[in-house]
């Protein structure tokens, strides 16, 4: 059991603010980490966005299996052969180019959105999972830095992404890693720093 998890919530039961919680601790912990005061923007409780919560940890607890849960579950980091995807997603409706290594599975009613790459074995690298579009606050739209601190505590290490003016909030599961990448949501009007979308692959 990875003691981060729920550390916090006991701290928001006593109306105890959230802002920055653990953040400081990580950027001095790791001189790479670079964070952002916008990192800490547009924080709302888990609290008000169960559906949002139940995502969260049903991702990070699969991540300790090399596996994401909903229509890619079943598919393992490192494991699953690209075979093994094709015969549960079909072909992609986008596949891999010279420039973008990722074969694209679209999302629709609800479903999530996926992304999946291969290293030279047709062993599959990373997952990424964009979350939906219909109703996207109760999911990937509905985490904030705030919920990831009450659900799952503070991250390994957060680190900039290059070009898109985003925060990459990093977690170790066992042999896995999981990335959340947070940003203003392009698709919820208002509601800004959100997870856009989440990676999992091996630990470096």
């Amino acid at each position: 059991m990875n003691v981060k998890k729920g550390l916090l919530v006991g701290a928001t039961a006593f109306g105890l603010t959230l802002s920055g919680a653990g953040i400081s601790s990580v950027s001095a912990a790791d001189s790479k980490t670079n964070v952002h005061a916008s990192s800490v923007s547009g924080i709302h409780s888990s609290l008000t966005n169960q559906e949002a919560a139940k995502t969260l940890n049903n991702i990070y607890d699969q991540a300790y299996i090399g596996q994401m849960p909903r229509e890619v579950h079943g598919l393992t980091v490192h494991k699953s052969t690209k075979e093994d995807v094709h015969q549960k997603l079909g072909e992609p409706e986008e596949p891999a180019t010279k420039d973008n290594p990722f074969d694209r599975y679209h999302g629709s009613m609800g479903n999530p959105s996926y992304a999946i790459s291969y290293d030279k074995n047709d062993k599959v690298n990373e997952i990424r999972n964009f979350g939906t579009n219909v109703e996207r606050q109760t999911n990937l739209g509905g985490i904030t830095p705030a919920v990831l601190s009450e659900q799952i505590g503070s991250p390994d290490k957060i680190l900039d992404v290059p070009d898109t003016n985003e925060l990459d909030y990093v977690y170790k599961t066992d042999d896995y890693e999981l990335h959340f990448v947070i940003g203003d949501n392009p698709i919820i009007k208002g509601h800004k720093q959100t997870v856009n979308h989440v990676n999992l692959k091996a630990a470096k």
